[in-house]
């Protein structure tokens, strides 16, 4: 059995004959390949890179240089593999917009604003923000029964009433009574300084003694 030019006798089957190997494809033809998916060239070896090809997480763009590379959304960014994109912490970044009343809580892809302890978000001056929590008016606090709530930005501060002492979430009635040091320094005081009196037939007579 004779082939054409270009072609050879294979186990009695005419094969086309590619001087260069097809190196990711098959040869169909003489000097002829069939690429396989993704290359792309005279023998195949020309990677054919396009947003199928490399499977991007998200999208991908081409420059003017018609390069093709994967892309992420904002507040994202490519992981080290240049096609998945992992999140970017905002948080870290002093530049977010939660102001010193609330906490940055990280997102994926963004973050949010959280109002602090003490502060409930609401309406201040025409303006959406944390505002100051009045516990000693809503009764959230923990302060005695016989103490007053004094509130502050952020808190409250409890302060025991008049004749009671303590920390202000426990306050006791103080005690009027004299300690036992104190009135034995007192007696001593006043055993001191106590008048003797001597008598004779015609006159009493006052002396302090000293």
């Amino acid at each position: 059995m004779t082939c054409c030019y270009g072609w050879r006798n294979i186990n009695g089957v005419c094969q086309p004959i590619c001087k260069r190997p097809c190196e990711n494809g098959f040869c169909i033809g003489p000097d002829r390949c069939s690429c396989m998916e993704g290359y792309k060239g005279k023998d195949c070896s020309e990677e054919k890179l396009d947003c199928i090809s490399l499977r991007c997480q998200f999208g991908c763009q081409i420059d003017r240089n018609h390069e093709v590379g994967c892309v992420c959304p904002p507040g994202l960014q490519l992981a080290p593999d240049y096609r998945t994109c992992k999140d970017i912490n905002e948080c870290d970044d002093p530049s977010h917009t939660c102001t010193e009343h609330q906490s940055c809580k990280n997102t994926f892809g963004s973050y949010t604003c959280v109002c602090k302890g003490g502060f409930i978000l609401g309406t201040l001056q025409d303006t959406i923000t944390c505002r100051d929590i009045d516990e000693c008016l809503t009764g959230n606090h923990r302060c005695s029964p016989k103490a007053s709530c004094v509130n502050t930005e952020g808190s409250y501060i409890c302060q025991c009433e008049k004749g009671y002492a303590g920390d202000g979430f426990r306050c006791q009635k103080k005690n009027n009574r004299r300690s036992l040091a104190t009135m034995y320094l007192q007696y001593k005081h006043f055993k001191h300084i106590r008048p003797v009196y001597h008598f004779n037939s015609s006159v009493r007579m006052a002396v302090n003694r000293v």
